[in-house]
Parts: C-alpha cells; sequence; structure tokens
C-alpha cells in the first residue's frame, strides 16, 4: 500500500469509525446535538438522504426494520458505497480498473442518476 492510497484510508476508517461510534451512542431522533438536514429545515422536504443517521442508529442496534422504514433507498445505496470504498481504498491495478469500470460505468451510473430523483419525489408526494 503507498502513502498516497494508504493515509486517505486511515483517515477515512478514523471518520467512519467516530461517527459511526457517535452514531450508536447517541440516538439522533433523541439529541440535539445531531445534524439536522438543511433542506428539510428550508423547504419542509425530505431529499433522498433524509433518515439516513436514524437508519444507522437503528441498524447498528439490530433494529433492521425500523432502520428500513427511515430510508428505504439506502437498501441500495449503502451496498454501492461499500463496493465504491473496496473500489477505491482496497483494490489496486486492473483488479481496481475493473471494478471501477462497473461501479462508475455508464449503466450503474444511470441507474443511480434515475434513483435519486425518483426518489426524492415518491418520498415526497407518498410522505415517506
Amino acid at each position: 500500500m503507498t502513502i498516497k492510497k494508504g493515509l486517505p484510508l486511515i483517515l477515512g476508517i478514523a471518520a467512519t469509525v467516530v461517527v459511526l461510534t457517535l452514531l450508536y451512542l447517541f440516538n439522533p431522533v433523541e439529541t440535539e446535538y445531531a445534524p439536522k438536514c438543511i433542506f428539510h429545515a428550508v423547504t419542509g422536504l425530505s431529499c433522498p438522504g433524509c433518515g439516513m443517521q436514524r437508519f444507522l442508529h437503528a441498524f447498528m442496534h439490530g433494529n433492521f426494520l425500523e432502520a428500513i422504514q427511515y430510508n428505504y433507498m439506502l437498501i441500495v445505496l449503502f451496498p454501492y458505497l461499500l463496493l465504491f470504498g473496496i473500489e477505491r481504498f482496497i483494490l489496486i491495478g486492473e483488479r481496481q480498473k475493473r471494478w471501477n469500470s462497473i461501479i462508475e460505468g455508464r449503466v450503474i451510473s444511470t441507474i443511480m442518476i434515475i434513483l435519486a430523483p425518483s426518489w426524492f419525489i415518491i418520498r415526497n408526494i407518498l410522505h415517506i
């Protein structure tokens, strides 16, 4: 592992551990210190990411059904982000290039570009 890849990996892991630890210890619904969605505060609409903190807190406490109800889009997004992180920080060489061509390829990018605004519209129309 080169320093170029090693430092971002270490910083990313450290930041992730800190954030997940705080989300595990403090329920975002019950604490005033949890960041609130600025978009929701200004517009009253839920953005595609609204509910992510509550999702993570419930998920880490084993409340999977409750977690899913906070943001259904995260069922699709988290596996994608996990694969993206593996490709970006762990893989090297040809294997990284192959994963990159799939993860950031036209098909997956188009799916994500369609899903995010579709989820935004659906969740605000159906109030979910």
